[in-house]
């Protein structure tokens, strides 16, 4: 599978123009910017919430940040928790586990983007496998985010470091 169905749908109904970067199989947004060679900064990470209703939020953030769960919680006044592995399979069941793509609108998901990621001039997202990330310059992003509420929603950044156990990442 190189894309889910509904991301493709989604991004062929809006005209947008993209290409495939094709990596190694990998488990995570930011394995995937490493395998394919392009700056974690500029993978976009889909972070699934949910609030004690079971109402549904997708933070979007870069791969090498983490999403600031009680800030989002401040802001929206609820509180979100992450949700399962089981319960992203029903949700997104064209995607392999693991694998959900930063388009929560293709699934009809509410969204929240981090500001960090509008100020890059390329960005990534998943394709919903783990061996292909959807390219983007900033105006197609910009058209699939354009009406998606933003502000500053992540912390921390991953590094790669070198210490007595060996070379290794850790979070800022």
């Amino acid at each position: 599978m190189a894309m889910a169905t509904r991301v493709g749908q989604f991004l062929n109904s809006h005209n947008i123009d993209f290409s495939l970067t094709r990596h190694r199989h990998t488990d995570t947004s930011f394995s995937s910017a490493i395998s394919a060679h392009v700056p974690t900064a500029q993978v976009a990470k889909a972070v699934m919430l949910k609030d004690q209703n079971g109402d549904l939020l997708m933070a979007v953030v870069p791969s090498n940040r983490r999403v600031m769960i009680d800030k989002i919680n401040r802001m929206m006044g609820r509180q979100f928790f992450l949700i399962g592995e089981h319960e992203l399979s029903k949700l997104f069941q064209d995607c392999e586990p693991g694998a959900v793509p930063s388009i929560g609108q293709a699934y009809g998901v509410n969204m929240l983007v981090d500001d960090m990621l509008l100020d890059q001039n390329e960005l990534y997202i998943e394709s919903g496998d783990h061996e292909n990330l959807i390219h983007l310059d900033k105006k197609q992003f910009g058209k699939i985010m354009h009406d998606i509420p933003h502000q500053n929603i992540s912390g921390y950044r991953m590094m790669f470091a070198q210490g007595h156990e060996g070379r290794h990442w850790e979070w800022e």
